[in-house]
């Protein structure tokens, strides 16, 4: 690892930690160093549930677009396709996943909370898709899990207006499970994995298997869409300069 990302595993829990404060944003070094860490939780027998949370005040800040800007369409397609397998290996992990969002989880930040089985949010948490009015779409998979996650009419919505929607509405759209207090959502998100990681795993395993592979054939064809568009509107960002 490069720092920006920190795995600590305590018996059947491990916590992934977005360390990049203070924003946590997701470099494309960041999100490699997740890869990485995703797949040391799945191989690893003794771990059945990760909560994954961001250093400090915020979850994630989103993408850091600084490092995308001017960059190839090759980069860009990578870029895109990176945060997509990341997010889709959490969400299609044997383990179970629960987001612990503080403060705010936004663009690539938001994708990443989606792809967990579970949220927990602080209660002053917010959750944003900010691409649009910044010239640029979501493309970690955020076209097609907001749409899973908020339904047809809320998702076009946050994603073409950028509203952000706070813990509360969350919970009542159904895309949070639980809030806490401000500074809590990591202690209830381990209570929560460390509640399910007692259960008979096999079953729980299964359940997982079942929930996640019936959205997969109407859904996953979208995300080359997505890295197909997201990529297109870069390349004439540039050229417009």
């Amino acid at each position: 690892m490069s720092g920006t990302t920190r795995l600590d595993t305590r018996g059947p829990l491990a916590r992934v930690t977005l360390d990049r404060p203070p924003g946590n944003a997701l470099s494309f070094q960041v999100v490699s160093d997740l890869a990485v860490i995703v797949s040391k939780v799945d191989k690893d027998e003794g771990v059945r549930a990760a909560v994954l949370c961001g250093e400090g005040e915020t979850f994630s800040a989103g993408t850091d677009l600084r490092e995308l800007e001017g960059a190839e369409p090759k980069r860009l397609v990578a870029a895109a396709q990176l945060g997509q397998d990341v997010a889709w290996r959490i969400e299609h992990s044997e383990k179970v996943w629960v987001a612990a969002v503080e403060g705010l989880a936004r663009g690539g930040g938001l994708d990443l909370a989606l792809g967990c089985d579970l949220l927990v949010a602080a209660d002053d948490a917010r959750f944003e898709s900010p691409e649009v009015g910044e010239g640029w779409i979501p493309f970690f998979g955020g076209t097609q899990r907001l749409r899973q996650a908020l339904g047809k009419a809320r998702a076009r919505e946050a994603i073409l207006t950028g509203a952000p929607i706070g813990a509360e509405d969350a919970r009542a759209i159904g895309f949070v499970n639980r809030v806490a207090p401000k500074g809590g959502a990591v202690a209830v998100a381990e209570a929560l994995a460390g509640e399910i990681a007692a259960r008979p795993w096999p079953a729980v395993k299964a359940a997982k298997k079942v929930l996640v592979e019936q959205l997969d054939k109407p859904y996953r064809n979208g995300f080359l869409l997505e890295a197909q568009y997201f990529t297109q509107l870069m390349v004439d960002r540039k050229s417009a300069r």
